[in-house]
């Protein structure tokens, strides 16, 4: 039998990850992948140690997330003018002391009035009216990068963005995230028809940013994914370097392993994922998208959940869960061996 003298290091880090993530639900599934290769490593044929920490780019700072919106001031006479319309009622919400330290996504409600205001105001004095009107025009310009900062610059966006929030929970079910679709979909609505300048209610607006920070979703799908690419890429990769000579009384061990630690667990998990990130993703690119233009930085965070780009993160796990099954079937077929439901 082989000799591996860092096979007891490799136990015991294991041992005191599950102390860890035992006490932390959030990890709990970083115990689970832990105990795939620490039960492989008992074999003579296996010494995978735990991939590295290495994890995805995080949501980019506020500076490199909100976007510039013109500001504009209205003169007192100009204002006293403008009693007649909602403008200056809007414009005075806009002045005050709480107006000056609007959230992003009370800022976007705003743009909306205003603007309506604006175009909906019969105005006498030409130039003000001139003005007020070229306004307007550039304000429709900006109404994207004002739902795009409503979007990705306030608390909910760095909850459902956050990598501190560990993996998407073992049992998750696509049964919970229902409201987080709905969400996601009043949203998109909105974004879609900024031209036509919706009426927003406030209350559901806000409620639907809420639940995409009470879901911590997208973070805790992207720190899924990679925390399982690099495990399943570090299993692959030494499944196909393994020949022939470990098949026989070995391989009934191994092949026991995988079926009690991947079929049975880890496979039926990564199906939940995917199945919840297959209705949560197409929405997600559509809310990218009407937000555009975007920042560099924030250009290169979004593109992790792309669906299309080859160097995503979606990919890679998409890669290393192909691989993974690529090798063991392999691996399966040369020792003759057969594993019912194997992926």
């Amino acid at each position: 039998m082989l000799k591996k003298p860092f096979f007891s290091v490799i136990l015991l880090s294991s041992i005191i990850l599950a102390g860890v993530v035992g006490c932390d639900t959030r990890f709990k599934v970083e115990g689970v992948l832990s105990k795939y290769v620490a039960d492989l490593n008992r074999s003579q044929f296996f010494s995978i140690s735990s991939p590295a920490m290495v994890m995805p780019a995080s949501l980019p700072s506020s500076r490199y997330r909100q976007q510039s919106l013109t500001q504009f001031d209205i003169g007192l006479l100009d204002f006293l003018s403008l009693q007649q319309c909602s403008v200056g009622i809007v414009a005075g919400r806009k002045n005050s002391i709480l107006g000056k330290v609007m959230s992003d996504s009370q800022r976007f409600l705003y743009e909306l009035d205003i603007i309506r205001a604006i175009e909906s105001c019969e105005i006498n004095n030409e130039s003000l009216s001139k003005e007020l009107n070229q306004i307007a025009r550039q304000k429709r310009l900006e109404l994207p990068k004002a739902f795009s900062n409503a979007l990705f610059n306030g608390a909910e966006s760095e909850a459902f963005f956050s990598l501190s929030n560990g993996f998407l929970p073992l049992n998750y079910s696509t049964a919970e995230q229902q409201e987080l679709l709905d969400a996601l979909n009043r949203l998109i609505t909105i974004g879609e028809n900024l031209t036509a300048l919706p009426l927003v209610d406030a209350n559901i607006f806000e409620g639907d940013l809420k639940v995409l920070m009470d879901s911590e979703y997208a973070g805790r799908l992207l720190y899924s994914m990679s925390r399982i690419t690099g495990y399943l890429n570090l299993v692959a990769n030494k499944v196909g370097r393994l020949d022939v000579d470990i098949c026989g009384a070995p391989m009934s061990y191994i092949a026991q392993q995988f079926e009690v630690h991947y079929v049975k667990v880890i496979q039926p998990y990564m199906g939940r994922i995917n199945r919840g990130a297959y209705e949560v993703l197409p929405l997600m690119a559509r809310l990218f998208d009407i937000s555009e233009p975007l920042g560099r930085d924030m250009n290169v965070f979004l593109n992790q959940f792309s669906m299309a780009n080859s160097s995503s993160a979606w990919q890679e796990y998409q890669l290393a869960s192909q691989l993974h099954a690529k090798q063991w079937s392999a691996l399966f077929t040369k020792c003759s061996v057969s594993i019912g439901g194997k992926s």
